[in-house]
């Protein structure tokens, strides 16, 4: 069963990873983002903590809460 669930958190996050890591080095490398401005690291923080956030709440959907057995009803 995880089989199949497996793949396409795979291929959507890996590719959003691969596709937001080469934009980040773009962005750095360019010279359009900075490590030495503050309000620039905070943009590279917000992003890559945005992402794993949204990560682990499609996981969290994914994994664990349609296993929580209901409530019993009155």
């Amino acid at each position: 069963m995880y089989d199949s669930l497996w793949l396409p958190i795979l291929v959507q996050f890996g590719l959003g990873a691969a596709l937001g890591s080469v934009g980040l080095y773009a962005g750095l490398s360019s010279g359009y983002l900075s490590w030495d401005k503050a309000e620039d690291r905070g943009t590279v923080y917000l992003l890559v903590g945005g992402y794993l956030a949204f990560l682990l709440v499609y996981c969290l959907f994914t994994f664990y809460l349609p296993f929580i057995p209901e409530p019993i009803q009155p």
